[in-house]
């Protein structure tokens, strides 16, 4: 999306991939809050679990114009003077039939699991830290579902996904998945749902 077509702006469907890894452990914890042992039997410990949520939402491309002639570049300020006294009439935009992916949301997730006789007996959770964006879908948590798988490939991190469509609250669990193609088959799945016409 470059200058030489004009200029492009997206338009967020309410369509998101959400993608959550689990690491394992952080040893800095297990040095501060180690296991209790009795004659050598695991009694009593806490475990750190940590992961990274990402959420990307589909989006739609769209042409920008002025007065009806598309922009070659962005709005100066003639154009920007008269869309301020008429708002919403004189820079408009129109969908380009494209579809796009937008990186809405990145954070990390913090728990604490007190473990005693090898059994979870409670789970503390913290929360998110946001690194980046605004959770679209902030009530849909993977890490805390039991209902969603969490796969692992190879030695990779354990990693769950899902579709969730804000304006419905349709969520639909991926329980097999590639993760090299997680985005491009999100994108194929939503298409013509999302695409040219929609």
């Amino acid at each position: 999306m470059g200058f030489q077509d004009g200029v492009r702006k997206v338009s967020l469907t309410p369509q998101h991939l959400i993608v959550e890894e689990k690491f394992t452990s952080s040893p800095l914890f297990d040095m501060v809050a180690p296991s209790q042992k009795v004659k050598g039997l695991k009694v009593a410990g806490v475990k750190h679990v940590h992961g990274l949520r990402r959420v990307i939402t589909l989006a739609r491309v769209e042409d920008v114009y002025f007065k009806g002639r598309k922009l070659p570049g962005l709005p100066g300020f003639r154009e920007l003077a008269e869309e301020w006294i008429m708002p919403g009439q004189q820079i408009t935009t129109r969908a380009t039939g494209e579809l796009t992916l937008s990186l809405d949301y990145v954070g990390k997730y913090n728990a604490f699991n007190a473990n005693l006789f090898s059994s979870t007996a409670k789970k503390i959770p913290l929360g998110f830290i946001d690194y980046l964006g605004e959770d679209p879908a902030p009530g849909v948590i993977l890490q805390t579902n039991a209902a969603v798988p969490f796969i692992q490939y190879g030695d990779e991190n354990l990693i769950a996904a899902a579709y969730y469509n804000s304006k419905t609250r349709r969520l639909e669990i991926l329980r097999q998945f590639n993760v090299k193609t997680l985005a491009d088959d999100f994108m194929r799945r939503f298409a013509p749902e999302y695409g040219a016409g929609s």
